[in-house]
C-alpha cells in the first residue's frame, strides 16, 4: 500500500474540493491571497490520495511564487487554523528528516487528528523513487481533476443573490470570493451585526461605482478603493437602521401617550 494512503482524509476529489472551499469560506478574515493560493496548490498535489500530499517547502514556494520562508510560514499558519496537518517523515536510508506529509483536514473535524497522530514520524520506503515522494511539475492540473477555482455553485449559494449577480458580471468565482471577503471585512469594521440580505442595495451600488472608476482608470489601487466604498455603504446602512429605529421609537411613545 502506498504510504500516503493511510493519511487520506477524503473519499473523492469532489469531497476534497468542497472542504477546501469551506475552509476558505470559514476563514475569510484570517486568510490572505498567499494563504489561499498555497492551500489550493496543496490540494492540487493531494488528488491521488485525496487530502494527503508529500510536498517540499521549496517546491511549494516555487509554485506560489514566494520565498521558502514564506511558504513555511503559510503552512504553519494553515496548520494553526486546523485547515491542514503536518506529519514529519524520516528517510529510512539515512534517518534524516524528509519533507512533511501535508494533510488537508475535513471541515467538520477542525480539531481532529488524521489516521496517524500529528507528531508521528512516517518512514518512506528505501526504493521509492523521487516521484512517489513528491509529484512532478508535470502533474495534470486539469480542472476536471483538481481544485483550480473556488466552486462556483457553492459560492453562488453562499452569497446574497444581488451581490453575487453584480460581481459575477465581471469576475469568475475566485475573484468574486476575494472581493466578497473585502466586503465582509469592510462591513465588520463598521458593524458586524449588519445583515447583508436585508440591505444589499448600498453594497451593490458601491460595487458598480468602483467598477466604473476602475474602467475609467481613475483609481490605482482597486482593492483599497473597494474596501473604502464598502465601508461607506455599511455606514449608509447603519444610518438607515438608526433612523428607522428612532422613527419606531417616536411611534411607540406617541402610541403610549394616547392610551
Amino acid at each position: 500500500m502506498h504510504y500516503l494512503a493511510e493519511h487520506q482524509t477524503f473519499d473523492s476529489t469532489a469531497e476534497l474540493n468542497t472542504a477546501v472551499y469551506e475552509h476558505i469560506k470559514r476563514n475569510t478574515y484570517e486568510l490572505n491571497d498567499t494563504d489561499r493560493a498555497a492551500l489550493k496548490t496543496i490540494a492540487r498535489y493531494a488528488v491521488k490520495f485525496a487530502g494527503a500530499a508529500h510536498l517540499k517547502a521549496d517546491t511549494l514556494a516555487d509554485l506560489i511564487g514566494k520565498s521558502v520562508k514564506t511558504a513555511r510560514r503559510v503552512v504553519n499558519k494553515l496548520a494553526s487554523l486546523s485547515i491542514i496537518q503536518k506529519i514529519a517523515t524520516t528517510r529510512k536510508i539515512n534517518g534524516g528528516h524528509g519533507a512533511n506529509i501535508i494533510v488537508i483536514l475535513p471541515v467538520d473535524q477542525s480539531t481532529m487528528t488524521t489516521r496517524e497522530d500529528t507528531t508521528k514520524s512516517t518512514e518512506t520506503t528505501d526504493g521509492a523513487p523521487k516521484t512517489t515522494n513528491e509529484p512532478s511539475h508535470s502533474i495534470n492540473l486539469s480542472k476536471n481533476h483538481v481544485i483550480d477555482t473556488v466552486p462556483a455553485c457553492g459560492l453562488k449559494n453562499a452569497l446574497p443573490s444581488e451581490i453575487y449577480s453584480a460581481m459575477a458580471r465581471y469576475f469568475e468565482s475566485d475573484e468574486i470570493y476575494k472581493y466578497y471577503g473585502i466586503l465582509l471585512r469592510a462591513k465588520a469594521s463598521v458593524d458586524p451585526t449588519l445583515i447583508l440580505e436585508e440591505h444589499p442595495e448600498p453594497f451593490v451600488d458601491a460595487w458598480h461605482a468602483s467598477i466604473l472608476k476602475r474602467k475609467q482608470r481613475k483609481i490605482s489601487r482597486f482593492d483599497d478603493y473597494l474596501y473604502t466604498s464598502f465601508r461607506q455603504a455599511a455606514w449608509t446602512v447603519k444610518a438607515r437602521e438608526n433612523r428607522g429605529g428612532s422613527l419606531m421609537e417616536r411611534f411607540r411613545k406617541a402610541f403610549e401617550s394616547s392610551m
